[in-house]
Parts: structure tokens; C-alpha cells; sequence
């Protein structure tokens, strides 16, 4: 096994947490939007309150295990792309 392939191979484990982690943050970005449609929710107030509040916390929750996973840099590039538009 050369140099090469031992660097390749050790940063394979790296890529596919990093790629995790930005499919975690990615959907914390479609449950924000997915909140847009709980007041539209065929359920009592009570109910939708309690949805929309289960929604934001599993949106925060996913964003940031997915900021963990992903690492500072691909972090920063995610929030990046959020903030242009």
C-alpha cells in the first residue's frame, strides 16, 4: 500500500460523515419550510402549536448534529449558500 492510498483511504470515513452531515443539514432547511403548512393542518390549534414546535425543534436539533458531522468548513459553505439569496 503506498502513501497515497493510505491518505485516500483514511479520509473515505471523513467524506461520508461530512456528506451525512450536510444531508442532515439540507433537511433542516425543508422542515423550516415544511413549517409554512402547519397552520393548514387539519387539527385543533393546541395540536398545530404543538407540531410546529416539535418541527423547529427537530430542525435545530438536525441542523447542528449535521454541523458536527459535516465539520467547520462545510458548515460554513451550507450557511454561505443560505444567506446569499
Amino acid at each position: 500500500m503506498t502513501l497515497e492510498q493510505a491518505t485516500t483511504d483514511a479520509r473515505r470515513p471523513r467524506r461520508r460523515w461530512a456528506f451525512a452531515g450536510v444531508i442532515l443539514m439540507s433537511w433542516s432547511l425543508v422542515l423550516w419550510v415544511s413549517l409554512l403548512g402547519v397552520p393548514f393542518l387539519p387539527l385543533s390549534l393546541a395540536a398545530r402549536g404543538t407540531v410546529a414546535t416539535g418541527v423547529v425543534v427537530v430542525a435545530e436539533v438536525a441542523f447542528w448534529c449535521g454541523a458536527v458531522m459535516a465539520g467547520p468548513e462545510a458548515t460554513r459553505r451550507m450557511r454561505s449558500w443560505w444567506r446569499r439569496s
